[in-house]
């Protein structure tokens, strides 16, 4: 739609796309950062605003250009300081039940592509934005506001309504836990937020139960199962740590 042509001709102007537009052979006219903030604004708001929505069409509409924007360092700040990483989380959890709901239903209809294709662009999105969190103490701490972005990606892997869907949230909650406060570490006197706080929120959301049941399972993927051993031993290591 519009909204993903905006973003596509927005993103180029951000001075991290610059080196790739410089191996490409094609030659164009740059577009001024200074003059694609202000509409780059914009288009992040109208997400967000999506996001806040409770139709699940209406979302829809705005998942392409939340994805374009994502390739972006200077939109993922963006969507972040809009309050983005909250609202999608939120999303995130809505859906999650939902998948929960479809399969524990009596009437075990089949979920519908649509609604797990869906949840899975949600998901990369979030997942996304968790490499920022080296880089931003404000990024961190919206990641840690109310658990909710770890609680909501701990009942997608719960849940696991597609071995996709477990693979990015298993990435997203692997930047979590080993993310470091070192590159910014906030404001004197504020709380450290960094890996530890993350999985002491994963534990308290029940991820190790859901761990070793991931385990167990045979996935295709050999980047689930480094993300699960990775998870399965920082958890134990916080949790032995906790309980001493």
């Amino acid at each position: 739609g519009s909204g993903l042509c905006l973003a596509l001709i927005l993103i180029t102007a951000c001075p991290s796309q610059r080196s790739s537009q410089a191996k490409s052979s094609t030659k164009t006219r740059p577009i001024s950062y200074a003059s694609a903030v202000e509409p780059m604004e914009a288009l992040t708001a109208w997400i967000v605003s999506q996001l806040k929505s409770s139709s699940g069409n209406t979302i829809g509409l705005a998942i392409p250009a939340m994805t374009a924007l994502m390739g972006a360092t200077e939109a993922r700040h963006l969507f972040a300081a809009s309050g983005g990483i909250k609202y999608l989380s939120r999303q995130l959890r809505s859906g999650g039940k939902k998948q929960a709901s479809a399969k524990t239903s009596s009437d075990k209809k089949p979920k519908t592509p649509a609604s797990v294709q869906q949840l899975y662009e949600l998901t990369f999105c979030l997942w996304t934005m968790t490499y920022e969190l080296e880089g931003s103490a404000n990024i961190r701490a919206d990641f840690a506001k109310d658990g909710l972005a770890v609680a909501a990606l701990t009942e997608l892997v719960s849940v696991a309504p597609r071995e996709k869907v477990v693979r990015v949230a298993l990435a997203g909650l692997k930047n979590l836990a080993i993310c470091t406060s070192e590159n910014d570490a906030g404001p004197a006197g504020t709380p450290t937020i960094d890996g530890a706080v993350f999985l002491n929120d994963m534990i308290a959301c029940g991820l190790m139960k859901a761990i070793d049941f991931l385990k167990d399972r045979q996935f295709t993927d050999p980047d689930v199962v480094e993300d699960v051993t990775i998870l399965h031993k920082l958890l134990a290591k916080n949790y032995n740590d906790l309980t001493r």
